[in-house]
């Protein structure tokens, strides 16, 4: 389906901000000129209060299932280009999707959004070049725009170098809320002249005091509180240049010393402690209205005593995060390709992450077989027509807020 012609113009688009060249500077506490960021809990700078529910309504009503479950997909294409890649990314790309080229693959499974990883850049022009074309391909496709996602903490996690400042990690400017929010401010309008619309940031997990464990520095430390602050800053910074803030890893990846990429961690803590220690920061988040929560891959007893993965639980994402804790936006998954949940099936980990209660899948291992069997369970109602339109209007709002939407006037 193509929904109308005329499709607004895109978040991505270049844009110019007084003061940002003096902004980006090494020094995230640099004199610069007055920052737009002045309150402490802001929503997306782009269009937030025009939210119109009848709109987002009438285009889920249009989608069909087909393109309602292209939107809960965000993997990694190979290449630096949407077209011409060479022999090795094509055959990347065909491992994951039987496809070589990332314009097919978009169009063909109804792309919600891609993720780019160091192997995706080169410059900032081919990156720019990059997510224009991906982008003309979507909404040439469905009429809905993609969100294109980075790492970007500052630090040692940075895909993106070249036009874009690399602030310190989040550890070196803990305690510091004006530096947080102008790095992150300064990083979403830099990343966004490159078709970035979501930055996966900030870390909102807290360390143990003298056992940094697996996250280190790229928390904000081991006092909740200011962690709390941080986060909030950092959110705020990151949505007012009007990209989408993607908070990690719920519901808190800090005080555990394994890492996810190879197998899954515990979190030992019972109830209590989590409340006093891990929640904080994620309250934090939700309160400076945060567009995207993404679930780690960690077994949490003292939460949901199966010891499923978090990505996996209803307990977590759906009990806690939604009914409790009150969160109305975007859930995602890490990246399902890690080695914590390598045990389970390629597709139906897809299902049962949609089931708990995320509406967007990160880096499915094998896209082909996750969208196939989403489809699958959509038409047995294994996954309810209600379920899959949760996501998809809670995705499309989203996209809306980033003027990824079609105008129908």
């Amino acid at each position: 389906m193509v929904i109308g012609l005329a499709v607004m113009a895109l978040s991505c688009s270049p844009t110019t901000v007084e003061g940002s060249d003096e902004l980006a500077s090494a020094d995230p506490a640099a004199e610069a000129s007055p920052s737009p960021v002045t309150t402490a809990t802001t929503a997306l700078a782009i269009d937030t209060a025009a939210t119109d529910r009848a709109a987002v309504e009438r285009i889920l009503q249009q989608l069909t299932l087909e393109e309602k479950v292209g939107q809960l997909l965000m993997p990694v294409l190979a290449g630096v280009q949407a077209t011409d890649v060479g022999n090795a990314e094509a055959a990347l790309n065909r491992q994951i999707s039987g496809m070589d080229q990332p314009v097919d693959i978009v169009d063909a499974f109804n792309l919600g959004g891609v993720l780019y990883l160091e192997a995706n850049v080169e410059s900032a022009e081919q990156v720019r070049e990059f997510s224009r074309d991906l982008q003309t391909v979507a909404t040439d496709s469905n009429g809905l725009g993609l969100l294109v996602a980075v790492d970007q903490e500052g630090g040692r996690v940075n895909r993106i170098t070249d036009q874009v400042t690399v602030f310190p990690a989040a550890s070196d400017l803990a305690g510091d809320v004006d530096a947080v929010t102008e790095a992150s401010y300064v990083t979403g309008q830099q990343l966004q002249r490159q078709g970035i619309n979501v930055v996966l940031a900030p870390v909102a997990d807290v360390v143990v005091p003298g056992r940094p464990g697996f996250i280190g520095d790229r928390s904000f430390g081991a006092d909740p509180e200011i962690v709390a602050e941080m986060v909030s800053g950092s959110v705020n910074g990151l949505q007012q240049a009007g990209v989408a803030a993607a908070v990690k890893h719920w519901p808190g990846h800090g005080a555990t010393g394994t890492d996810s990429h190879l197998r899954l961690p515990e979190l030992d803590v019972d109830r209590t402690m989590w409340e006093e220690r891990e929640r904080p920061p994620f309250d934090a988040a939700i309160a400076s209205d945060v567009a995207i929560v993404v679930v780690g891959h960690l077994a949490v007893p003292g939460l949901d005593d199966t010891g499923t993965p978090a990505t996996l639980s209803e307990v977590i994402i759906d009990d806690l995060l939604r009914q409790e804790m009150g969160f109305d936006g975007v859930v995602m998954t890490d990246a399902l390709n890690m080695g914590a949940v390598g045990q389970f099936d390629e597709g139906q980990i897809a299902v049962d992450a949609i089931l708990a209660g995320a509406d967007i899948l990160l880096v499915p291992p094998d896209l082909a077989a996750a969208y196939e069997s989403l489809i699958e369970a959509a038409e047995s109602e294994v996954l309810g027509p209600d379920r899959l339109d949760e996501s998809i209007g809670r995705i499309l709002t989203l996209k809306q807020k980033l003027g990824l939407l079609p105008d129908l006037g």
